[in-house]
């Protein structure tokens, strides 16, 4: 079965623009529990910002934040196979 995914391109000089961004991630059974200690704890830059999903987390970010967010990805040791904005029609 073929299955088609739109996405927007972004704009990496526009550093300051909120955007959406799905972080597609590996084995996320075994790994939910990392991203939510991450993620969801109140003293997290990111509180409030993020949503889990069955195959990764989508948070809403400056465009200039998504090298940080892929750091902190790699320090809690999770795979990352895929980071997009995903497109929504207007």
């Amino acid at each position: 079965m073929l299955r088609t995914l739109l996405i927007n391109e972004l704009d990496i000089e526009d550093r300051n623009k909120m955007v959406n961004i799905f972080f597609l991630i590996g084995d996320m059974e075994n790994v939910t529990h990392r991203l939510l200690d991450y993620f969801n704890s109140v003293d997290s830059e990111y509180y409030g910002k993020g949503m889990l999903k069955y195959d990764g987390i989508e948070l809403s970010v400056q465009v200039g934040d998504i090298p940080e967010v892929v750091r902190e990805l790699v320090k809690l040791n999770v795979d990352i196979y895929g980071i997009y904005e995903l497109y929504k029609p207007e």
